[in-house]
């Protein structure tokens, strides 16, 4: 597993072979790395709920879909501004493809399985972000915290998922589902903000430590 997640070249060791340290920008810190995840990941959460708030695609399979491709194909490219090693864009967003592609399917399962009914959607979003946060950790090289990074990121993608439910429920129409898709962006990108802060410690780590032996 660990030699697959290394196509990625986010490890310290593949980005340091490739990059000088003063090549690498510095890194956001953790508030700007949350609040900027929030924001970008909000928006694209608008566009990916714009499809089921106008009904643009008959079907809900075809629908879910959709809505699963704009995230894939979106929320990579705007959260790799919160990777320092440089050149790594496609890189990173074909991490977060893969991830999010896992998150989904899992979504998926436990929501149709369920019905909608038995809290389906929250069974398959908990195992869907561990899976997210086990394929983040493994690409980044982190080797421990994997239980406190899975609690943040379901904390903040539950409280924007249910506000946002809420939101709906006093809205309706359109409006409602766009709220939906704001709320859970913001708190989905919150959680996301942290967990590329927190995978980032061992090249922070890496290049502290040149920097003391130089």
């Amino acid at each position: 597993m660990i030699a697959v997640m290394r196509i990625f070249g986010l490890t310290p060791s593949s980005v340091l072979e490739r990059s000088k340290p003063a090549d690498i920008k510095p890194q956001p810190t953790l508030a700007f790395s949350m609040l900027y995840g929030s924001a970008s990941f909000g928006a694209v959460s608008v566009l990916a709920y714009a499809i089921w708030a106008f009904r643009l695609i008959p079907g809900i399979a075809a629908m879910y879909a959709a809505i699963a491709l704009i995230y894939i194909g979106l929320s990579g490219l705007a959260l790799s501004r919160l990777a320092s090693a440089p050149g790594i864009r496609l890189k990173f967003s074909l991490l977060f493809a893969t991830a999010f592609f896992c998150y989904a399917i899992l979504w998926c399962l436990f929501w149709f399985w369920l019905k909608s009914k038995y809290h389906g959607d929250l069974y398959g979003s908990a195992l869907g972000l561990a899976a997210m946060v086990f394929l983040f950790q493994r690409a980044f090289g982190v080797r421990n915290g994997f239980l406190s990074a899975f609690a943040i990121l379901f904390t903040f993608h539950t409280l924007g998922y249910y506000i946002g439910g809420e939101l709906y429920a006093l809205s309706g129409g359109a409006t409602g589902r766009l709220l939906w898709g704001a709320a859970h962006g913001l708190g989905f990108g919150a959680g996301l903000g942290n967990l590329m802060h927190a995978c980032q410690a061992p090249l922070r780590d890496a290049i502290g430590k040149l920097g003391t032996s130089g």
